[in-house]
């Protein structure tokens, strides 16, 4: 009898009327052992009609901290017509979550919305706490590669939206310039992965690994090294201290970072 093996994330696919064009959950009951501290995180890739104020926040709990974070957006209406903007997929997207500047941006829409939540360490403070940003009010720091907007931890000595956390934990949302890099060590100990959003991203100091949008990477030892061509790209960077410990995760021979 063949072995039935469960499905690692779950999709729903959404009439583009509704307020999503494609909904994700890539951490659930079924994988968030390995992500831990991580226990859930869902994107949305938002269409025209999306409102914040239809997302219902999750009940507090004692054992966890949610957050909820938007991703906004400049867009030139002109260059693309409603028929085409209404089609999951649409370049749209790309153009405004990817790292390519426009010439005369002249609107702003939402473009990505992300559900997090992250256990919290028994007996600690902090539980049933919940954030929610949108990316235009996130500290930003502009390097000549890339710009960088802190949620969580400190980046080049500026201090994110949450200074400080418990679980040491890095949350990043990286938008490389075409032709930029982006490079940052993060505990060897810590759960580290990025989520790819827009364009498309190379990992790794030769470039061993290429992700276009909607790609989850694993960090294995720590080293971030993250580099666009042409296109630009972006993506989310989480870190944190687990809270059960396990043993490490072992990567093959020579590769620095592992898919998930």
């Amino acid at each position: 009898m063949e072995e039935k093996k469960e499905s690692r994330s779950v999709w729903w696919e959404v009439s583009s009327a509704g307020p999503c064009m494609l909904m994700k959950r890539l951490i659930n009951r079924h994988n968030n052992a390995a992500f831990d501290p991580f226990s859930l995180l869902a994107v949305c890739y938002c269409s025209p009609e999306f409102d914040r104020a239809d997302i219902i926040p999750p009940p507090p709990q004692d054992n966890r901290e949610t957050l909820n974070y938007l991703v906004t957006g400049l867009v030139d209406p002109p260059d693309l017509e409603d028929e085409q903007l209404s089609r999951p997929g649409a370049s749209r997207w790309v153009t405004v979550v990817g790292g390519l500047q426009q010439l005369s941006p002249t609107e702003s829409v939402y473009v990505l919305n992300m559900e997090l939540w992250m256990r919290v360490i028994p007996g600690t403070d902090g539980g049933g706490k919940r954030w929610e940003f949108e990316s235009e009010d996130v500290p930003l720091v502009r390097t000549s590669g890339a710009e960088v907007r802190v949620l969580c931890g400190q980046y080049q000595h500026r201090e994110g939206a949450i200074s400080q956390h418990p679980l040491a934990t890095t949350l990043f949302d990286v938008t490389l310039l075409p032709g930029g890099s982006f490079e940052y060590t993060l505990p060897k100990a810590n759960t580290s992965f990025v989520y790819v959003f827009g364009g498309k991203v190379y990992f790794g100091q030769d470039e061993e690994v290429s992700c276009g949008k909607d790609s989850l990477v694993r960090l294995c030892d720590g080293k971030l090294v993250a580099s666009s061509r042409a296109s630009g790209g972006r993506f989310l960077l989480f870190s944190a201290r687990p809270v059960v410990r396990k043993a490490p995760l072992v990567c093959p021979s020579g590769r620095e970072v592992c898919p998930a």
